[in-house]
């Protein structure tokens, strides 16, 4: 746990270090007004989020609101791993939020600016502080008293605006690289259905023609290999998040070029499906139990996989096919290799083989940079930790 310089001789000289509830209050305005407000959630990834709970025939006057620039946190953290849920709210004037979640604002944010205090609440650091302070018997909570004991470095407003300034313009290139993988994998299915999709269905033939699922690969019990979990796949982008080196125990097995899908509910719904391009040639990989590996075999083009696996009527046929009960349905792995597909002509797959690698392989150039800029981010928040208290020289790197 690092929040705080470890020696009381190191805090002594860390004496911009202040305690957080000299900066903030608490927030409770209820909606007794019955305003139609958007309600609102909070992530394990620290953002707000629109809520899907039924308010159907639910009180709406206790339910608090929300305003821009005020944060809200759940206080419960032994359900959520080693992350607090906490976001600054900046997404509409005014919001509600459940009456589970605790809203406090900044005092006077010419003192601490929010940006910089949400910046502070990013690092692992304090999410790991949070957890050791957290108390409690059937569940452990990170309570309002604890929240105002925290300490941080509140170095002067301006060099506060300096480093959110500089934080932000790191998102800033992240959201843009994010908007054109997109638009990159939009045009891909858009080829997709074009050419395979949108025409008369003549003479089909069992998927089985064109696919393998789970391939068997030689991977080692206590083997070291790169891991990826189910968390790493994205519903809405084909890149998977940077794997993490780990000890073979069990699990499905990868190469690059294979499809991930997951076999479980609610992710197969929601259309988590990753792209594994990560590794080096012949490199293997494993992962979640709950993916299904799918390789292209024949003369199919990888890229022509993964874009069959997010297209709509294949994924309705996965979910018809799912086993078990029904808090968590698993796809069954063998009916999909009966999905009836058109028949396909050899230069119409090389054709769109030729396009789709272009468009991936530009996604995996802008995905690569979105990494490196993440783990720009981390160190810029790393450093906040040991700012003094004096006009800096730069906060550049």
């Amino acid at each position: 746990m690092t929040v705080l310089p470890k020696s009381k001789k190191q805090r002594k000289k860390m004496t911009n270090y202040k305690r957080l509830g000299d900066y903030i209050q608490p927030v409770d305005e209820r909606n007794t007004a019955l305003e139609d407000l958007p309600l609102m959630g909070l992530s394990i990834t620290k953002e707000f989020i629109p809520s899907i709970a039924n308010t159907i025939g639910t009180d709406m006057s206790t339910y608090r609101i929300i305003e821009r620039n005020q944060f809200a946190y759940g206080p419960v953290t032994s359900r959520n791993g080693n992350k607090i849920t906490i976001a600054l709210f900046d997404d509409y004037e005014r919001a509600l939020i459940s009456q589970a979640y605790i809203p406090f604002k900044v005092k006077d944010t010419n003192k601490l600016n929010p940006e910089y205090l949400m910046m502070w609440f990013r690092r692992p650091e304090f999410d790991r502080y949070a957890r050791f302070k957290s108390h409690g018997s059937a569940r452990e909570i990170f309570d309002w008293e604890e929240m105002c004991s925290v300490e941080l470095p509140v170095p002067p407003i301006e060099k506060q605006r300096e480093i959110v300034a500089e934080y932000n313009a790191v998102q800033k290139k992240i959201d843009l690289n994010n908007q054109l993988i997109q638009k990159l994998e939009e045009t891909a299915q858009a080829i997709y259905k074009e050419w395979f999709v949108n025409f008369d269905r003549n003479e089909k033939v069992p998927l089985g023609n064109y696919i393998e699922t789970n391939p068997l690969l030689n991977l080692k019990k206590g083997e070291i290999a790169k891991y990826t979990e189910m968390s790493d796949l994205s519903e809405n982008r084909f890149s998977v998040g940077a794997p993490v080196l780990k000890e073979y125990s069990g699990g499905s097995r990868f190469q690059n070029n294979d499809t991930l899908l997951a076999r479980i509910t609610p992710c197969l719904e929601n259309g988590k499906t990753g792209f594994v391009n990560y590794l080096s040639e012949k490199e293997i990989g494993f992962g979640s139990t709950e993916f299904i590996v799918i390789r292209a075999k024949s003369f199919a083009s990888p890229y022509w996989i993964y874009c069959l696996c997010k297209d709509s009527d294949f994924r309705n046929f996965a979910i018809s096919s799912m086993i078990g009960s029904s808090g968590r349905q698993r796809v069954h792995e063998a009916y999909l290799l009966e999905y009836k597909y058109p028949k396909i002509e050899l230069s119409k797959m090389t054709e769109f083989h030729r396009y789709a690698k272009i468009i991936f392989k530009q996604i995996k150039i802008l995905n690569s940079q979105n990494q490196k800029l993440t783990e720009l981010q981390s160190l810029l928040l790393s450093k906040m930790a040991t700012m003094e208290n004096k006009k800096s020289k730069s906060w550049n790197i």
